[in-house]
């Protein structure tokens, strides 16, 4: 394991360990003020999401011939299609009014094709290439909220806390263009790691006994220039739990020397979520 996967690896912990530390003093300070009245309150959340992927991965070609590296920048959009493997879930715990919410994202994706890049500086030269990406990304956010609209109709949450981005994305390409010469095959790999803090607000429109129309918005900065997220759908309750449909936008802003460039995720999704 090299230094920059421990990294990764003991920020996602760190990530963790933090909002689990949050929760832990926030449960330590309700029993201590109102003793055993009342109670916590958890559920747990699994869900599929297969967004459409679009933006792009700004690489730089290794030297050749005694040249300089040359810029390169491929559609993420147009290459990469196929999902390997995803693993999503939330959690929420709450106590009266306030709360503690986590978001996990795990998606390893790849696929082989062919498209056209632009090489060199504006306008630069369209070439085609064939190449396969692969992009392995976790993606973890922990947020505090307090219930500052609770009726019978209506729940509004103003929230604050981080999101965390980890992303490495492997570009194996062979170039096919009037390029004088043509770089040789070429194998390129960045990583890319992102903190941010956001503020926003989740909550719920409450139809009747049975349906509501949950919504979630934030935005924020950090590592990246803005990173924003909107979520609505609709959900019905079950005794045990709910089931809900929705749509999620998911949005990050880079400068313009960063691996990525307005990556952007977004499409349907669905959930099941457990109360305990």
């Amino acid at each position: 394991m090299n230094a920059t996967e421990l990294v990764k690896k003991k920020s996602i912990v760190l990530a963790v360990i933090l909002l689990f530390m949050f929760c832990w003093l926030g449960t330590a300070a309700a029993e201590e003020g109102t003793g055993a009245t009342d109670k916590w309150q958890y559920e747990l959340t699994i869900y599929g999401w297969l967004p459409t992927i679009d933006g792009s991965l700004n690489y730089s070609l290794p030297p050749s011939d005694g040249n300089p590296g040359t810029s390169v920048s491929a559609d993420a959009g147009d290459i990469l299609d196929a999902l390997n493997f995803t693993f999503m879930a939330a959690g929420v715990a709450r106590y009266n009014k306030l709360s503690f919410g986590m978001d996990l994202i795990y998606m390893d994706l790849s696929n082989s094709s062919g498209t056209e890049i632009i090489i060199g500086n504006d306008p630069g030269e369209p070439v085609d290439i064939k190449g396969k990406l692969s992009l392995t990304a976790w993606e973890v956010t922990g947020v505090v909220g307090y219930d500052a609209i609770q009726t019978k109709r209506v729940l509004m949450t103003p929230i604050a806390g981080f999101r965390y981005l980890t992303l490495d994305a492997d570009l194996n390409i062979a170039i096919d263009g009037p390029l004088p010469p043509t770089p040789p095959p070429a194998k390129l790999s960045d990583s890319a790691d992102l903190w941010d803090g956001i503020v926003g607000v989740r909550g719920a429109f409450i139809l009747n006994e049975k349906w509501y129309i949950p919504y979630y918005a934030d935005i924020g900065a950090g590592d990246s220039a803005l990173t924003w997220q909107l979520y609505a759908g609709i959900g019905y309750m079950f005794h045990w739990g709910d089931i809900k449909l929705g749509y999620r936008y998911l949005e990050y802003d880079m400068d313009e020397d960063e691996l990525l460039q307005d990556l952007k995720f977004y499409g349907p999704l669905l959930g099941v979520g457990f109360r305990f």
